[in-house]
């Protein structure tokens, strides 16, 4: 979780994420409100247009029934009917196809009016009309036949309760301006429709002619209109947007006026981008999001690249600062500062290199004058006091006979363990002399000390391999043995604290120098980033791994993760002087 306290990741976190999360919190906010209150416009709206409509469709057929109504209550019975009409012309012009009245006191009923009245075509209607006049006196009757295959005409009849004769008239659906009130409800342009259902909710007028006689007792409003309810619902087909239905009754006639339309179409233009809201700022956050990246594309990847020549440089490895990197003017001037703090560092380093150098040389003959005395002495003394009781155990067999006491016998067994116990001492010893002073290293060049390396951790330690890569060549002594030294130290420090159950020696010449890597799956430890701090952690080998491969020009790298094991690359460069090389040994 590391990468979480970058620059990049803070930023991100608590200031552009937070940033979107509002406005993305405050754009679907207000277009959840927006879009609730436009919904309550539009059907509120939708809903007073359709009651306006219904009402003046309502007038208009009240206002006929009324005429009606003021015909039978005044004409007198004792006049004849064709003089009630034709007195009352004036007062009947609303019905342009004429009106009849009916003389009730007699079956079938006789009619007197006007002879062109549907020209004998809706004899049926009129009677059916008039048997539902008589039915509820005084309360109009509706009822429709068509005229032509284009028109429709609307039978109004009334009966009056004291009186013995009844009226019919008619009037074409135009003249109620049923299509035109319907055309407007639909409007030009637009995909609302308009129309008109009977109680059976069945269409009777529709703005579009082809869709009367459709059965839409089943859609939305339908069925509360037909309970004379006003008022207007939300309905979804299938496959088709959300549609506003406003519905209105004509109570006179028993029909209801219905609207549908998508309740979007009805929004401002303006206001319907505002539905475009999360796509804007969705396409903003990406813009911001680019933006930062590109920006801080100058920043955060130099200043990355930055700290790893860092900390290279802190291992020793002073080519790696010089590297150019990208970014900001102020990056490549703390670059520029670093190089200038790299040069210094490498002058003090020159001035301490003759002195680490002598204190390692020092170190090394100081090695071979122990290896030496160790063997010229302390092993010729063991040696020695080996063969001695070599001479007491042949003194002892001449002594003890062929029947040897109790106290022979067990002074024959410690002879026996002294002799044991002067085996391991030597064998032991003479490891040590190895460890001072690699003869291996001396005689037969780098790679076969380091496969005997390998070889003698294996036979007491943990598996160790080696491999070598490139072509291999003698280097000078002091660059031989420090890459010993180093690699010896890898090895030591892994067995004795990592308990791995492999190790992996790898030795590889390349164009500029020698590259040794010794790696381990042992328990792995969490390495300090400075060098300068590993002494006072108490990792004295590797700050003698360090400053050998420092004082020859080179540098060393540590990588270790508790659980994972250490991986140590130093790298030496060629130096002058060279030896000679493989092929002339």
């Amino acid at each position: 979780m590391s990468y979480l306290r970058g620059l990049r990741a803070q930023i991100l976190l608590w200031t552009i994420l937070p940033l979107i999360v509002v406005l993305v919190v405050i754009a679907f906010g207000s277009i959840t409100l927006h879009q609730r209150s436009m919904r309550s416009l539009v059907a509120r709206r939708d809903a007073e247009l359709v009651e306006m409509a219904a009402a003046r469709l309502n007038a208009a057929l009240q206002e006929r029934a009324r005429i009606l109504q003021t015909l039978l209550t005044d004409v007198p019975t004792t006049q004849l009917p064709q003089d009630a009409l034709t007195s009352y012309r004036s007062l009947l012009a609303p019905f342009d196809l004429g009106v009849r009245i009916y003389d009730l006191s007699v079956q079938p009923a006789t009619a007197s009016g006007a002879p062109d009245l549907l020209s004998g075509k809706a004899t049926d209607q009129i009677k059916d009309v008039l048997a539902i006049a008589l039915s509820h006196p005084d309360q109009p009757a509706v009822a429709l036949t068509p005229v032509t295959d284009n028109q429709t005409a609307v039978l109004i009849g009334f009966v009056a309760s004291e009186a013995r004769q009844g009226a019919v008239g008619a009037v074409l659906a135009g003249a109620l301006d049923i299509p035109a009130l319907l055309q407007h409800l639909g409007g030009e342009g637009r995909r609302a429709v308009a129309f008109v259902v009977d109680p059976d909710g069945r269409v009777i007028f529709h703005s579009d002619p082809t869709q009367v006689g459709q059965d839409l007792r089943d859609r939305a409003g339908i069925r509360e209109v037909g309970r004379g309810r006003a008022g207007a619902v939300f309905a979804r087909r299938p496959g088709q947007e959300e549609h506003v239905v406003a519905y209105a009754p004509a109570p006179l006639a028993g029909w209801g006026l219905v609207v549908e339309e998508p309740w979007v179409d009805v929004v401002v233009p303006v206001l319907q981008y505002t539905l475009l809201a999360p796509l804007i700022i969705l396409a903003a956050a990406v813009a911001s999001l680019a933006a930062l990246y590109f920006g801080l594309r100058r920043v955060i990847r130099p200043l990355q690249g930055l700290g790893r020549q860092a900390s290279r440089l802190a291992w020793g490895d002073f080519r790696a600062i010089g590297q150019p990197v990208d970014g900001i003017g102020e990056i490549q001037d703390l670059q520029r500062t670093l190089q200038e703090m790299a040069a210094q560092i490498q002058r003090h380093q020159v001035g301490m290199k003759d002195y680490i150098v002598a204190l390692t040389q020092t170190q090394e003959d100081e090695r071979k004058r122990l290896a030496r005395e160790l063997h010229d002495e302390t092993v010729q003394s063991l040696v020695a006091l080996g063969q001695r009781v070599k001479m007491l155990e042949y003194d002892w067999q001449a002594c003890a006979g062929a029947q040897p006491t109790a106290g022979l016998l067990a002074a024959q067994g410690r002879l026996s363990e002294i002799a044991a116990m002067l085996t391991q001492a030597l064998h032991e010893l003479r490891a040590l002399i190895r460890d001072l002073r690699p003869i291996y290293l001396e005689e037969l060049g780098l790679v076969a000390a380091l496969e005997m390396l390998s070889q003698t951790t294996q036979r007491s330690g943990p598996a160790t391999s080696f491999e070598l890569n490139g072509e291999e060549r003698r280097l000078a002594p002091e660059a031989e043995l420090a890459v010993y030294r180093i690699a010896q130290a890898a090895v030591s420090n892994a067995v004795r604290h990592g308990q791995p159950s492999g190790i992996r020696l790898q030795l590889e010449f390349a164009d500029e120098g020698v590259t040794l890597t010794a790696e381990d799956d042992g328990d792995g430890f969490v390495p300090s980033e400075m060098p300068g701090d590993l002494a006072a952690q108490g990792h004295f080998g590797l700050v003698g791994m360090y400053e050998r491969a420092t004082a020859l020009g080179g540098h060393l790298s540590l990588r270790s993760t508790p659980g994972q094991g250490t991986k140590v690359v130093a790298f030496i460069p060629y130096g002058a002087p060279i030896a000679v090389d493989h092929s002339a040994r």
